[in-house]
């Protein structure tokens, strides 16, 4: 009887714990527990990562086309509009008597767009103060009132630039910073309606000016534009951003008949 007891408790004792092949499969199915969590985890960094330089392109983007637009409203401006009006003469039949003065051509309407192989910009120019609050008595336009901005499209610049006027030469300053996002396009239409207002003219006209050579006609201009970024760190994290402006100075081409 003892001897059986004792055989049975020998046994019973055996039987505790985990055994060579338990444990191994509890091992396994911990790693594969723990391999799925370290995937969960790893791709919600990822995502967090790439949700952060989705923000951060948006943002430069959206700040670099404000900027644009900014400037944009500008162009055209001629400080002095009444340049721009004929105005009647004065002290008729006195000593002091002053001739009519005529309007004067706005010399701030232009836009250039250049497109070749290292860059594409577009210029412009607007009228600003020379000394405090003055501007040109005669509406010419000044070396320091061209402006503009380009895209420099060569590998490992990629950047916007803004020109803040041509100070003894072109004076362009980055808007965009390459250590963050890289601008892979950056795309430039000028859009043209053009009304003739001949029937204005004391002598009216209707025809095109490229036809009489006088009538004149109001033009009438936007300037869209498409700005692609790229986030430095990760090329697969793109975006694209695009924005309109209407030219506040219009531009009139032609004259009325004498």
């Amino acid at each position: 009887m003892l001897t059986t007891a004792i055989n049975r408790t020998t046994m019973s004792v055996r039987q505790r714990g985990l055994g060579l092949v338990e444990l191994m499969v509890g091992i396994t199915v911990g790693l594969i527990v723990a391999a799925g969590a370290s995937m969960v985890a790893v791709n919600q960094i990822n995502e967090h990562r790439r949700l952060m330089l989705e923000t951060q392109i948006q943002q430069d983007l959206r700040t670099t086309a404000d900027i644009l637009q900014q400037d944009l409203r500008r162009a055209g401006f001629r400080g002095r509009a009444e340049l721009g009006v004929w105005a009647p003469p004065t002290d008729v039949g006195t000593l002091g008597e002053t001739a009519a003065l005529t309007a004067s051509v706005n010399q701030f309407t232009a836009l250039v767009k250049t497109d070749n192989a290292s860059l594409r910009s577009l210029t412009y120019q607007y009228a600003r103060p020379s000394s405090g609050s003055d501007y040109s008595e005669t509406g010419v336009l000044r070396e320091v009132e061209h402006f503009g901005f380009k895209w420099d499209k060569r590998e490992g610049v990629q950047e916007l630039y803004l020109l803040v006027g041509a100070v003894g030469g072109e004076n362009w300053q980055p808007i965009t910073d390459r250590a963050s996002v890289k601008i892979k396009g950056f795309d430039i239409d000028i859009d043209e309606q053009s009304v003739y207002v001949g029937e204005f003219c004391d002598k009216p006209c209707n025809l095109p000016p490229a036809t009489t050579g006088l009538c004149p006609k109001h033009v009438v201009r936007k300037v869209r534009f498409t700005i692609v970024g790229e986030a430095a760190h990760d090329s697969n994290v793109k975006r694209t951003l695009s924005g309109v402006e209407r030219l506040r100075a219009d531009e009139v081409i032609g004259a009325c008949p004498a």
